[in-house]
């Protein structure tokens, strides 16, 4: 590490040149990804649905061109996107991926405090709220209860101001159509329980995911991988002391062990970031093991604001830095850490933007983006271990199997709570037991009331995580591979679907 500089892992960038034209690849469809609304009411949603069908079949007639290079990885990656898009305009609910018209945390009661909320749009939600109703298309209670909650507070900043009288009004409007849904809404959380249910949340994870997958063999794959992550869990636990009661509570205990936590106080925030910086610069001596040298800008941990952490703002990058919240120190544990600057710096979220020489396609990113978005840096997680990224920290693999853990069981909890009508608290249980408690950003209630309102999103991620493992094990049984190829295939086309990787490495 001596005389290293972070700002020089440098050289070799036109290596990753391969697959610089993605977004430029089918410019004609790329214009397709914008959809041609966004209101709420019944005839926009229509139009939606219209739109998303002509997209599948420009699409399709893109592909049916049999087109190379680029564009043969560009329509691989979003076909199936857009075909379970178009799937789900045959259901007689929903809009795009949005089950509820809406919820605590989406509709035009978001838009308020910036004045930007429209009477006329909270009419159209509050219709489409009541003709749910009438159809029987009921959101939870614990989710009714919740959206209600925020749309009263909305009301009231609404009554605040001189120019809120309509918008006031429309949201008393809204809270009488939610109030009547509550009145007759049951707590079963998943989708499962509505017409065609589990067929609804398959073609949600093939959008999220813009891959086919099989919901239950996808939960298979994911409770093995668990046990592998909670043997080893278990074994390392032992090593540190730790050897009565569930494994899981073991790694509670272990997360509370003074020795490991830093002050709450500025001293153990500076050393936090200082700890934080010192592993990032590790980790970028290491790249070159697995990666193409490239250009690397000058990235780092950074405190951030007073003035933010009290208004509640997570950590968060910010251009090639990442601002870490510390509100709470002492629930960041610093073998929990090499893995979040390996996942939120290098080689996660930044590594693919040192790579990509044009922006990414608007299709890819409205098929199967956010799952790769966050699986790419999941997986990152996993060759900065094998790189030895975590030997600075002893304790380090345990913070970075508590991760995996964390990604892994959201699978089994958002294909459990839609597919195999799990309760609230059953799915809020299993999770806790299957990640070994809550991790710092989101609690597991929170988590599991967003697995309510997003079916699908949190599953396509750690699956888009797993599929590199599963392509990485086939890939390595072909004589010659190569593992920088492997990542460069990954990387220099994203973001890509599980199926568009494939594309990406056959080219």
């Amino acid at each position: 590490m001596h005389g290293f500089d972070r700002r020089s892992f440098l050289a070799g960038a036109s290596a990753l040149a391969v697959a610089g034209t993605a977004m430029g690849a089918i410019p004609p469809l790329d214009s397709l990804a914008k959809d041609p609304t966004g209101s709420a009411s019944f005839d926009a949603v229509q139009e939606r649905r219209k739109a998303a069908k002509a997209r599948l079949t420009a699409l399709e007639a893109a592909l049916a061109q049999n087109p190379g290079g680029e564009s043969a990885i560009v329509l691989a990656s979003v076909i199936h996107g857009a075909r379970s898009e178009a799937g789900l305009t045959d259901f007689a609910y929903g809009d795009g991926n949005s089950v509820y018209p809406v919820t605590y945390r989406s509709g035009q009661h978001t838009q308020v405090a910036a004045g930007k909320a429209q009477a006329a749009e909270i009419d159209f939600e509050t219709a489409r709220i009541a003709a749910d109703t009438a159809n029987g298309l009921l959101q939870p209670d614990f989710l009714l209860r919740r959206a209600l909650t925020a749309v009263e507070t909305a009301q009231f900043k609404a009554a605040q101001s001189e120019s809120g009288s309509q918008v006031q009004a429309a949201l008393e409007s809204q809270i009488v159509a939610l109030t009547a849904q509550l009145a007759v809404a049951g707590d079963r959380p998943g989708v499962g329980r509505l017409p065609q249910g589990r067929d609804y949340y398959a073609a949600q994870l093939g959008l999220a995911l813009s891959s086919p997958v099989d919901p239950k063999a996808a939960m298979k794959l994911a409770r093995q991988r668990l046990v592998a992550i909670w043997d080893e869990l278990d074994d390392l636990l032992k090593a540190q002391g730790l050897t009565s009661g569930p494994a899981h509570e073991r790694l509670q205990r272990f997360a509370r062990d003074p020795r490991y936590l830093y002050p709450q106080s500025d001293t153990g925030r500076t050393k936090m970031v200082a700890d934080m910086n010192r592993m990032l610069d590790d980790v970028l001596e290491r790249l070159s093991v697995a990666f193409d040298l490239v250009d690397i800008p000058p990235s780092q941990v950074e405190r951030m604001t007073a003035a933010e952490e009290l208004a509640g703002v997570q950590g968060k990058r910010s251009g090639t830095s990442y601002i870490i919240d510390q509100r709470r120190t002492r629930d960041r544990p610093v073998w929990t850490l090499p893995s979040v600057v390996h996942h939120e710096l290098y080689p996660g979220h930044m590594l693919p933007a040192a790579v990509r020489t044009t922006p990414a396609s608007a299709l890819q990113a409205r098929y199967g983006g956010s799952a790769w978005g966050e699986g790419w840096p999941v997986y990152a997680e996993t060759v900065a271990a094998e790189i030895s990224a975590l030997d600075l920290w002893p304790e380090a693999r345990i913070g970075f199997l508590q991760w995996q853990a964390f990604r892994t069981a959201r699978i089994v909890a958002d294909i459990g709570l839609h597919t195999e009508d799990w309760s609230r608290e059953e799915a809020v249980r299993n999770l806790n037991r299957l990640q070994g408690g809550p991790i710092y950003f989101i609690t597991i209630d929170e988590d599991i009331d967003r697995m309510c309102l997003a079916p699908g999103a949190n599953a396509a991620q750690g699956l888009s995580a797993l599929s590199f493992l599963e392509r990485r094990a086939a890939a390595r049984k072909i004589p010659g591979f190569d593992i920088k190829a492997f990542h460069r295939a990954a990387m220099a086309s994203g973001p890509v679907s599980p199926d568009g990787f494939a594309a990406a490495l056959k080219a």
